[in-house]
């Protein structure tokens, strides 16, 4: 696998605060789209489900308040009992996942 760069990172938690709007738009503009727009969206999609089902309870809520809650990375730290650093080799990781899951890379 390659490695991901700080850009790379930018556009998959991208992806990931958008994750419901993505969701909604492979459910019902289908037909709107081109081929590879929903191919790519499709892909996104399952990806981010895909790392999300497979996660712990731990990166489950992880996910929730980081990209969709929008928490800031104290507030995540005191309610998981972790260390901002964690969250920050967390955030890699799961992002790496993403990257691997959605075919990014």
């Amino acid at each position: 696998m390659s490695s991901l760069k700080s850009f790379d990172y930018k556009i998959l938690s991208g992806y990931m605060e958008n994750y419901q709007t993505l969701v909604d738009e492979y459910k019902t503009q289908a037909s709107q789209m081109t081929e590879q727009r929903y191919n790519r969206v499709k892909s996104i999609v399952k990806g981010i489900t895909e790392v999300y089902n497979n996660a712990t309870l731990q990166e489950q809520q992880l996910i929730k308040m980081l990209w969709w809650d929008k928490q800031p990375y104290d507030i995540i730290a005191d309610v998981l009992g972790v260390t901002e650093n964690t969250i920050k080799h967390a955030r890699a990781v799961i992002l790496g996942r993403v990257a691997k899951a959605s075919v990014y890379i």
